[in-house]
């Protein structure tokens, strides 16, 4: 008898989003049970519920866990441009004559000048 090479929850886990997006789109839990019995997964339906319950719960408490790849390096991507964005914007600003700096820039009375009473 062939066996699969991961456990049914561990596939569960592994294609949790796969799954979550076919059944929000409309697709029977019987159908996807069909599949993985095809696959070789030996499970019921009240056993496959358990396990997609269990695998969203620690896909909550967890969420890393739970990210692909390719969702890491866009996360990782995105940080990164935001950083350059704020650091460009940083620029401008000093840049611009005409607009006023954010915040206040507090020197002491050291600077301060008789001219600046109004």
């Amino acid at each position: 008898m062939w066996k699969p090479p991961q456990s049914l929850s561990g596939y569960i886990r592994q294609h949790l989003r796969e799954l979550e997006e076919r059944l929000n789109f409309g697709v029977r839990q019987e159908v996807i049970l069909a599949e993985l019995k095809a696959k070789g997964y030996k499970t019921t339906l009240k056993g496959f519920r358990n396990l997609l319950y269990r695998a969203r719960i620690r896909a909550a408490q967890n969420p890393e866990e739970f990210q692909t790849k390719v969702e890491k390096k866009n996360e990782k991507e995105d940080a990164q441009s935001l950083a350059k964005k704020s650091e460009n914007k940083k620029e401008e600003v000093s840049k611009n004559p005409l607009k006023k700096k954010a915040g206040f820039d507090f020197k002491g009375t050291n600077s301060f000048d008789e001219s600046d009473l109004i």
